[in-house]
């Protein structure tokens, strides 16, 4: 269990509700925040460990979200009381924290099982594959063939790639089938 050695200060808003920090909060109180922050912590990263098994991801969700909160205190709407909202906010990052891990993971596996192919292949095979593969990446289109050397040969997420090529996620994922759409379909020819 986390457990830190954390002075626990005696602060007369810990008396108030979680409605009433929250309150304060958006108006600008870091003393209710950090009320609430002292509150909420331990349970967040449970509610983060029991999904990711991995106590510095676990601290890093809790206080991710905890921090988020705070940033957008001024505009943000709750129809649900603060405590499921955090724990709810807690769950969606574990989950996308797990779906990155396993794309990554597919990533190096496609990767590994390439090298592989490669490796034990004579210099004759290794030259003719790597013409193939030359000619398959000169038909895809010079953005998603970016986005591809990003994820397989630099081993960048797509939240990194889209900030490097200065566009959204969602279109540096679809560059990303469309690069290995095309691979796919010129290296089964092979």
């Amino acid at each position: 269990m986390h457990k830190e050695n954390r002075v626990f200060v005696m602060h007369p808003l810990n008396n108030y509700s979680e409605d009433e920090l929250f309150l304060l909060m958006q108006q600008g109180s870091e003393a209710a925040y950090a009320v609430l922050y002292q509150r909420y912590l331990d349970l967040l990263f449970s509610a983060a460990y029991s999904t990711l098994n991995n106590v510095d991801e676990a601290k890093d969700v809790a206080q991710d979200v905890l921090i988020w909160l705070w940033a957008n205190r001024a505009t943000l709407q709750i129809n649900t009381n603060l405590k499921a909202y955090l724990v709810g906010a807690v769950k969606k990052r574990c989950i996308a924290r797990l779906r990155e891990k396993a794309s990554r993971d597919n990533r190096q596996q496609i990767y590994a099982s390439l090298s592989n192919t490669i490796t034990g292949a004579s210099p004759l095979e290794t030259k003719e594959l790597g013409k193939q593969l030359n000619a398959a990446m000169a038909m895809v289109s010079p953005t998603s063939k970016k986005v591809f050397v990003l994820s397989y040969m630099e081993d960048k997420s797509m939240k990194e790639i889209a900030a490097a090529l200065n566009i959204k996620v969602q279109t540096a994922k679809n560059h990303m089938q469309q690069a290995l759409k095309t691979l796919r379909q010129h290296l089964r020819k092979i």
